[in-house]
């Protein structure tokens, strides 16, 4: 795994987001109060793009149907903690957490440590 700068600090006002694309990975960047994170860039609901979504207090509304995720492990928080999941196999499938790359900010640029797989055409993120 290798850092890449992927955007200036300056880009990613607090509360917003971009869209970046390292190889093969789509990954949304976030910036929640000043810290900075990196998530797989679909939505596990309908691997819809998460450009745009909404974040607050480290929580990211997905901007299509407002699956909610912590922004910190990737764990979908809605619909997962509110509807029976054993009675709707179709939504746990929907469910999955997000990945999440690490991050780093050096000299005002914001670099994301992404895998191998993002170099070659298998990445599935």
């Amino acid at each position: 795994m290798g850092y890449v700068t992927v955007a200036r600090v300056e880009e990613i006002p607090p509360g917003h987001t971009q869209m970046v694309q390292v190889g093969s990975c789509l990954i949304l960047l976030v910036n929640d109060q000043g810290e900075f994170y990196a998530l797989q860039g679909l939505c596990g609901h309908q691997n819809l793009p998460l450009a745009g979504g909404k974040v607050w207090q480290g929580v990211l509304d997905c901007p299509w149907h407002h699956f909610q995720y912590d922004i910190r492990t990737g764990e979908n928080l809605y619909p997962k903690r509110i509807y029976p999941l054993n009675a709707l196999p179709k939504l746990r499938e929907q469910i999955s957490p997000l990945r999440t790359y690490p991050v780093q900010v050096v000299e005002e640029q914001v670099q994301v440590g992404v895998p191998q797989s993002c170099e070659s055409s298998d990445c599935r993120f």
